[in-house]
């Protein structure tokens, strides 16, 4: 590839302006409610995701266990995590960058509690009739991806399913 090639590629993976400010605030709108005390939905209930989650959501709850948890609904996916102090929470933007065209990645650090270390989350934007929306999320606990982890929890409900009498 030649130099002009390859800068060029880098030119046109760069984010605007606009783009940052409205990821930025895409972000801040998926962890809102963790700074707020009032109770609100589970992650996989707010209009947060890209089309391709949402399926995989309705996919997942039509093979849910009702009577126990499985890998996916045993904690919060946003936070990682089951608790946070809501006056202490907070969310830092570490990094922005484009991947592809309307796919970009924001990285953030993410604070529970009052003097405990922050948690990293990676996540992955797909713009979508003009909105962000969140595509994926790499943290330490979902390593290949929250998409990954809705499709391998969703098989292993299927297989529980299977096995019922």
């Amino acid at each position: 590839m030649s130099a002009i090639t390859a800068t060029l590629l880098i030119a046109s993976a760069a984010l605007s302006a606009a783009d940052r400010m409205a990821l930025d605030a895409a972000t801040k709108a998926i962890y809102a409610p963790y700074q707020d005390e009032a109770i609100s939905p589970p992650p996989w209930e707010r209009d947060i995701w890209s089309r391709e989650v949402q399926h995989l959501i309705t996919h997942w709850q039509s093979v849910l266990p009702q009577d126990e948890p499985d890998a996916m609904n045993d904690g919060d996916w946003l936070c990682q995590c089951q608790d946070w102090d809501a006056k202490a929470f907070s969310v830092t933007i570490t990094s922005r960058k484009a991947v592809e065209k309307d796919v970009a990645e924001v990285a953030v650090d993410l604070v529970l509690f009052k003097d405990s270390d922050p948690r990293d989350a990676f996540l992955t934007f797909r713009r979508e009739e003009g909105r962000w929306m969140l595509d994926d999320m790499y943290t330490e606990e979902y390593a290949d991806g929250v998409k990954t982890a809705l499709r391998q929890t969703i098989l292993e409900d299927e297989e529980l399913q299977k096995a019922r009498p």
